[in-house]
């Protein structure tokens, strides 16, 4: 797994812990977090994926935002899932999800994380599933 940039002690342990995959890549002036075998809620085509992060120059101040998937995501019910594309990442394609801290939940630099961010994340994928 490739290490090319370094994230916090913190962040680390954290994805160390998942017990997943992972690999920090420069691209360009990308810096950028693959997940791989990442676990889904039930629903989609696809078990588990990666995910990538796009991680700021900023970061830890700046915010994650958004998640990108490989391979892309389809529910199994046939339903559309609103506000995606493909884009490419380091050379691959992946599906962008266009989702963004609402005002009520703006990233908290002492607080908010690889973590936490994930967490958002995987509650934008069961969201799916309530809104229809």
């Amino acid at each position: 797994m490739l290490r090319q940039f370094e994230l916090s002690e913190a962040d680390r342990e954290f994805l160390d812990a998942t017990g997943l995959d992972w690999e920090s890549v420069v691209d360009g002036a990308d810096k950028l977090l693959f997940i791989h075998n990442h676990p889904l809620p039930p629903g989609y085509n696809v078990s588990t994926c990666t995910v990538a992060l796009r991680i700021p120059p900023s970061y830890p101040d700046g915010q994650i935002d958004m998640a990108y998937y490989k391979p892309a995501l389809h529910r199994t019910d046939q339903k559309p899932i609103n506000n995606l594309s493909l884009v490419t990442i380091a050379g691959q394609p992946f599906q962008q999800w266009s989702r963004h801290r609402p005002p009520s939940n703006p990233w908290r630099p002492d607080v908010d994380c690889i973590s936490t961010h994930l967490t958002f994340m995987t509650e934008w994928l069961k969201e799916e599933f309530r809104k229809r």
